[in-house]
């Protein structure tokens, strides 16, 4: 017996409920950001029946509707009181670097396009605006975020699955490397245990790298929250010291923590400042020769509480240049030119992005020994300010 094509299509909505897959994907949103009324409500009118549409009359407005709610694409005005249009599309590429921007302005300058193009606006439209000519703009501007969400959802999936896939064998690699240096130490020649600890860094090494991609497209993507809890700072360092204990004796690197019996409270996630300093120690491992030294310290950085939080190293130092590309550019943005010191990257990039995190700043300077000084200055409590990395 046929089916009735009316129980079909019944069929058909409960399958694309109960799977997102088939779905429909629900309506783009558009928030127009302009001081003017008439020419916001226009926008509103044009827009309402195709798109979920918001309004804001100035960017402090603004940034709390992109702060509640997920926005697709932006009409932006460029002179507003307050909070001028510059300021507020810089927020919002802090935001998410992917939503669209269109800038509907009167007062179309040279020094506005070129801020513009540094914050990849899609396109610029001039009041009073033709109707069919931002329809079609900000239909373009929809179908580009939403192919950008396919992309970094497709991205999301790939890095978990290869995180899974390649966290596996690691692990085992170590668990039996441990086995046979327990089980034939007494057999072992010196040459044989180095090649077991080399076996064991190399893949500790890897497997640091793997946790640090994992984490960096989470902190890309909004998706890592700070939970703050009071703690000392001191713990934290006598945590990485021995968390990387093994990995500087296996390179024959003296690793140690010079701190006072000075209390260094903060209120920060302790999680993160733990993963921060992991990256900064590992960093300095890295390019720190046998029989070097690595140094970590803490002291209390001024009247407000602010901590500081130094790792030294006598290795073999950072290019300035190679610190500013690391360190300053944004996450999505690809290095002009690879790096000589083999490895450089990531870990850096990752310290920066959690401190960025924590509302604090993080400098470098280049120390007499040849060596490098990472410092990082957080706060004593989170105010979540916009941070700074800079070179001394």
């Amino acid at each position: 017996m046929g089916s009735c094509p009316a129980l079909w299509h019944a069929r058909c909505f409960v399958r694309s409920v109960v799977n997102p897959s088939i779905a429909i994907d629900p309506r783009a949103s558009l928030l127009i950001i302009d001081d003017e009324r008439g020419p916001a409500e226009s926008l509103r009118m044009v827009f309402k029946e195709q798109y979920e549409v918001f309004t804001a009359p100035g960017g402090k407005e603004a940034l709390e509707v992109l702060r509640e709610r997920p926005i697709d694409v932006v009409t932006l005005d460029l002179r507003m009181p307050g909070m001028g249009g510059n300021e507020v599309m810089e927020h919002i590429k802090r935001l998410d670097p992917d939503i669209e921007i269109i800038v509907v302005t009167g007062y179309a300058s040279l020094d506005s396009a070129i801020r513009g193009l540094r914050h990849r606006v899609f396109d610029y439209v001039t009041k009073p605006f033709d109707v069919p000519q931002i329809s079609d703009l900000v239909e373009r501007a929809v179908a580009r975020r939403r192919a950008t969400l396919r992309a970094r959802d497709f991205r999301d999936r790939f890095l978990a699955n290869l995180s899974h896939e390649l966290r596996t064998p690691l692990n085992a690699i170590m668990g039996f490397n441990d086995m046979l240096t327990d089980q034939l130490t007494p057999q072992l020649s010196q040459d044989q245990r180095d090649t077991f600890d080399r076996i064991q860094t190399h893949s500790r090494r890897l497997l640091t790298l793997i946790d640090t991609v994992t984490v960096l497209n989470q902190v890309e993507d909004g998706e890592y929250q700070i939970i703050p809890v009071e703690f000392d700072v001191r713990e934290v360092l006598a945590w990485a010291v021995e968390h990387f204990t093994r990995v500087a004796q296996e390179q024959r690197v003296t690793l140690s923590a010079l701190v006072t019996d000075e209390p260094a409270p903060i209120k920060a996630d302790r999680d993160k400042l733990e993963r921060l300093v992991s990256a900064l120690v590992d960093n300095a491992l890295k390019f720190t020769p046998v029989a070097g030294e690595v140094t970590l310290g803490v002291s209390i950085a001024d009247e407000s509480g602010a901590i500081a939080i130094d790792v030294c190293d006598n290795g073999i130092g950072v290019p300035t240049e190679d610190i500013v590309a690391l360190i300053e550019l944004a996450p999505s943005t690809v290095l002009p030119k690879p790096t000589v010191h083999t490895g450089l990257g990531l870990g850096l990039r990752l310290a920066s992005e959690l401190t960025r995190l924590m509302d604090g700043e993080l400098s470098v300077r280049r120390l007499d020994n040849g060596g490098s000084r990472f410092r990082v200055r957080l706060p004593h409590e989170s105010s979540r300010r916009e941070s700074n990395a800079h070179v001394q």
